[in-house]
């Protein structure tokens, strides 16, 4: 069995969506200090890096974390390598027969930019709200995408978010698809237990 991390690094200085909180680490006990156990204090917002967005993130009322399945989370998943340079638009989504594919996570060059970047990139590619509705039509129930939003940066309506939030679909964000090919995989997705919150950080990895 092959095992994929398709999780972001957690670490100072990482990929942050403007705005949001930056990643902080402190040494709170310290073996080198003769302490008796090493302790690190950490403050995060609740989508740094890899995270799940719940559709309470932009839906009233809507589901939180904790009240997500975990049958939704974890299972079947198909990744889709798309080859555009700009966006995942309903063209290229339209040549993919999607069969009972309950989750599927989208691979684009945005992959590239974990290792190769340190700060958030602007000009990420993104989904328009065409596709988004396309996968909802379709009966996909969990999206995964390769970089912290989904949606074109500056566009303050966050569409895509909207569309898929709303029709009861769980987002997977900050992935890191480089080292994964096309395919099936089976998809283990473990946000953390922050009970009434809109998201959380995850660890994900496929199987093969």
């Amino acid at each position: 069995m092959k095992i994929y991390d398709i999780s972001a690094d957690v670490s100072a200085g990482m990929h942050r969506y403007p705005g949001d909180p930056r990643f902080r680490s402190k040494a709170w006990r310290s073996l080198e200090k003769g302490d008796p156990y090493a302790l690190q204090k950490i403050t995060l917002g609740n989508h740094t890096g890899t995270h799940v967005d719940a559709p309470a993130h932009f839906v009233k009322d809507g589901a939180t974390i904790t009240e997500i399945p975990l049958e939704v989370l974890n299972g079947r998943a198909r990744v889709i390598e798309i080859r555009d340079k700009k966006t995942v638009d309903l063209p290229e989504l339209q040549q993919v027969v999607l069969v009972d594919d309950f989750r599927v996570l989208f691979k684009t060059k945005n992959s590239l930019l974990w290792g190769s970047r340190k700060q958030f990139v602007r000009n990420h590619i993104y989904m328009t709200q065409t596709a988004a509705h396309f996968l909802s039509e379709n009966g996909v129930k969990l999206v995964g995408f390769d970089y912290l939003s989904i949606d074109r940066y500056g566009d303050d309506t966050f569409p895509v978010h909207k569309t898929l939030l709303q029709n009861g679909i769980i987002l997977l964000e900050g992935l890191n698809l480089a080292e994964v090919d096309e395919g099936e995989y089976d998809l283990v997705c473990l946000p953390l237990r922050l009970k009434g919150m809109d998201a959380a950080p995850a660890r994900a990895i496929l199987k093969k």
